[in-house]
């Protein structure tokens, strides 16, 4: 029998601790955070930029040409820039070794585990999560997607999993 655990309800909920409120270094947001900046690739270049950057191009444009028609995916691609969203958080990893790269609200959404090769995903993928998982005597009597972030769930798609995290609840830290 499990059984509940015994709270101090004299404790003033405003003076738990909470990540969000540690000092130091470090990026934190809320996961009901709403980003006010749109993230683009990159400004329009100034004339000098583009008369400076032709011997580039042109060299650029054939090796591009060339890998196209050899149906290779390129490492970095300038005629076709990755998408950005404003919700990338600092990825799970190391130099060298390959990285899996989330969002504040807990979504996978980029993944560098070949080396030279990101495979970027625009959207959360809604089977890679972090799970909350209580077990007692071999049942599982608690489960959670550790994730507030949105994603299109269609008809019995991961119909097991509950996908309520509460937004305001989340707190992401980063350090880097």
């Amino acid at each position: 029998m499990v059984t509940e655990p015994q709270l101090d309800r004299t404790v003033d909920s405003e003076t738990l601790w909470l990540p969000c409120e540690l000092t130091g270094p470090g990026w934190k947001a809320r996961g009901d955070r709403i980003p006010a900046d749109k993230r683009v690739p990159f400004n329009r270049p100034t004339a000098k930029q583009i008369l400076d950057a032709l011997p580039f191009v042109t060299r650029y444009f054939f090796y591009w040409v060339k890998h196209t028609f050899d149906k290779e995916k390129l490492f970095i691609n300038t005629f076709q820039p990755l998408k950005h969203k404003p919700f990338y958080g600092v990825p799970c990893g190391g130099i060298g070794c390959g990285a899996m790269g989330r969002d504040f609200r807990g979504g996978f959404c980029k993944f560098s585990l070949r080396p030279g090769l990101v495979e970027h995903k625009v959207d959360i993928i809604p089977a890679n999560h972090f799970i909350l998982s209580v077990r007692c005597d071999g049942r599982c009597i608690y489960q959670k997607v550790l994730s507030c972030a949105d994603m299109a769930l269609s008809g019995q798609q991961l119909s097991a999993w509950d996908f309520s995290f509460p937004k305001k609840d989340l707190y992401y830290r980063t350090v880097f």
